[in-house]
């Protein structure tokens, strides 16, 4: 007489638990490239490109903190040109005595000091950016790049360089040369302006390509916990089923057994 036992549980379905579990625990759909080879290729290059993404925006973000700083040096420059167009103005005043404009000439030739001591100090990361060591600046945007031009800021730059106010004529002169130079540093902070949105569009718009991309991956690697739980559920019912149908047989196989030996 032959008596039929159930096996063990299948390893499909304890496979299938097993997947359901490491889903809920995880939040992810994949957690293996057996779970979706081809999602999971997707997700690893999605993820490059993110990570890209988030370099990228650091890169223009590190670009703005260096204008930034450019506009600094520029705007202490341009207090130094106005304070030495007020003593270019007095030192034309004729009321003056040569003693008082010597006076008025030897504060004009420190705020050239000022200017040169600011422009040859004003650095980011060790890069000058207002005496002419360094032309430009690369910022890296991942598949394109923004380039900064860096000025000339030294009385040589402006063309400052051996101006007096020490008599009328010379004074006057000298005016001639601030009110160019300011021109010239008024063009070159509204471009360093100018560069500061380019780069903050850069951010906005590799800002708005990491949320689509990240949305896109989390619609192929994210778990839908609904249906996780669901599959765990089943799961776990399809396997307590099949034990307690295996103990019942056990059970059955044993009182038979007991029967044919009495």
């Amino acid at each position: 007489m032959a008596i039929e036992s159930f096996g063990p549980i299948p390893s499909s379905s304890y496979a299938s638990s097993l997947s359901a579990t490491s889903s809920m625990a995880s939040g992810s759909r994949i957690n293996q490239s057996a779970d979706d080879p081809a999602g999971q290729a997707v997700v690893a290059t999605m993820t490059t490109q993110v990570n890209e993404q988030d370099m990228a925006t650091r890169n223009a973000n590190d670009g703005i903190s260096l204008l930034q700083t450019a506009d600094a040096g520029s705007g202490a420059i341009t207090q130094s040109l106005q304070r030495m167009n007020e003593l270019a103005v007095q030192a034309q005043n004729g009321v003056l005595s040569a003693s008082q404009r010597e006076m008025l000439n030897m504060e004009f030739q420190q705020n050239l000091e000022t200017i040169n001591g600011i422009a040859n100090n004003t650095s980011f990361n060790g890069i000058n950016l207002l005496n002419a060591d360094t032309a430009s600046v690369d910022i890296a945007l991942g598949d394109s790049s923004s380039t900064l031009n860096l000025p000339n800021m030294t009385t040589d730059g402006l063309g400052l360089t051996g101006l007096s106010i020490s008599d009328p004529a010379s004074a006057s002169l000298a005016m001639e040369s601030l009110n160019l130079a300011g021109e010239q540093l008024m063009t070159q902070r509204s471009q360093f302006g100018a560069q500061q949105n380019g780069l903050t569009s850069a951010i906005d718009n590799l800002s708005s390509q990491n949320l689509n991309t990240m949305a896109a991956r989390s619609q192929i690697s994210d778990a839908d916990m609904a249906r996780a739980m669901t599959e765990l559920v089943r799961q776990n019912i399809l396997n307590e089923s099949s034990a307690a149908m295996q103990a019942q047989n056990n059970q059955s196989r044993g009182t038979l057994l007991q029967l044919l030996g009495s």
